[in-house]
């Protein structure tokens, strides 16, 4: 009689992807970080202008990316950590969408989304710029990973009394009556996949959960069913 192997394989095998993701990570990273190392030495030669207001730009977009890689590894690692230091400030949320939608540009030319930005000319909040460049980048990469090709992505901003609200609205996957309690629990399976085999990121919107309650904001979902979509909404204090 063979004995059972499938405990020790599956963990085995669990190890081995861990430690695959580890390493093309640490490469990445690597690599982003001689890329912005660069872009700091050349902006030392370089004159006030376009040009050096251009690297200035792709070290800055760099380095938002290489975090937002680092938490998504973090969180499919299942390593616990709360929001950090949270350092105030007056932020503008408007300019800080474009940013990221600038960031994920390579992602959404490639599943030919429709990004339409429906906002207020200004949307300031008080908060820490970092954080909430991590919270804003995850609503949107999780639209465009559960949207289908062609499909649309609306961000919606506008200020109501004392607050800012932002919604970002998809027509992807959507979630089911079952998902939707459990979407900000850590590494909840959910049934809705995203459409072309991106990475889940199951503990992204768990931490995106517990950086806006220590701003003291909210963070809803809701979706009318499987293949319906979903809309995200937050709001925050404005400053």
């Amino acid at each position: 009689m063979s004995a059972d192997r499938s405990g020790p394989d599956k963990d085995l095998k669990v190890h081995s992807a861990q430690a695959e993701r580890l390493h093309r990570f640490s490469h990445d990273l690597k690599n982003r970080l001689n890329g912005i190392g660069g872009s700091l030495r050349l902006l030392d030669e370089l004159p006030a202008g376009a040009e050096r207001d251009e690297v200035r730009a792709y070290a800055e977009r760099s380095y938002y990316k290489a975090l937002h890689d680092l938490e998504n590894v973090l969180d499919d690692l299942g390593v616990e950590r709360g929001p950090g230091t949270i350092r105030s400030a007056p932020v503008d949320l408007v300019p800080l969408v474009r940013r990221i939608i600038d960031e994920l540009g390579h992602r959404i030319e490639r599943k030919k989304v429709h990004l339409i930005l429906e906002s207020a000319p200004e949307l300031i909040v008080q908060g820490d710029e970092t954080l909430l460049h991590q919270v804003l980048s995850t609503l949107l990469s999780n639209a465009i990973k559960f949207s289908h090709p062609n499909g649309s992505v609306v961000i919606d901003g506008n200020m109501d009394g004392g607050h800012a609200t932002l919604t970002v609205r998809d027509e992807g996957v959507g979630l089911s009556a079952e998902d939707l309690p459990q979407t900000f629990k850590a590494y909840a399976w959910l049934s809705s996949q995203s459409t072309q085999g991106e990475e889940q990121g199951r503990g992204s919107l768990a931490r995106a959960m517990r950086v806006v309650l220590a701003h003291g904001g909210s963070l809803s979902v809701e979706s009318d069913g499987p293949g319906k979509g979903c809309t995200f909404k937050l709001d925050l204090a404005k400053s």
